[in-house]
């Protein structure tokens, strides 16, 4: 299994969220019986539910089991992930330094 396979196995859950087959507060399997059904290794289930938890989808609860979280707003993809083709990248040719006495001069001008 690639290393990527989690993240597809993630965005299937995610889509069942998204389309409403999972609701807000409906409990998803343990992670063991997640991996039988997924016929995945249980580490790559852990995985994939730390990666729905990180996008906001799902919370965990100790000894309780890991819900389907009630949608906030459509998490944005994170710093770590590629921009979606045909975005344009920031240009940072105009960056500027800090000029060392930027604050007393902005202060100046409030």
């Amino acid at each position: 299994m690639s290393a990527e396979d989690y993240r597809r196995i993630a965005d299937a859950v995610a889509a069942d969220i998204a389309a409403g087959r999972l609701r807000p507060g409906d409990r998803l399997p343990t992670q063991r019986a997640f991996a039988r059904a997924h016929r995945i290794a249980n580490s790559t289930a852990t995985r994939v539910y730390r990666e729905l938890a990180r996008r906001g989808l799902t919370v965990g609860e100790v000894g309780r089991g890991t819900y389907v979280r009630a949608a906030r707003h459509a998490p944005g993809p994170a710093l770590a992930e590629p921009a979606p083709a045909g975005t344009v990248p920031v240009n940072l040719e105009l960056n500027y330094p800090v000029v060392p006495e930027q604050s007393a001069l902005l202060a100046a001008g409030l």
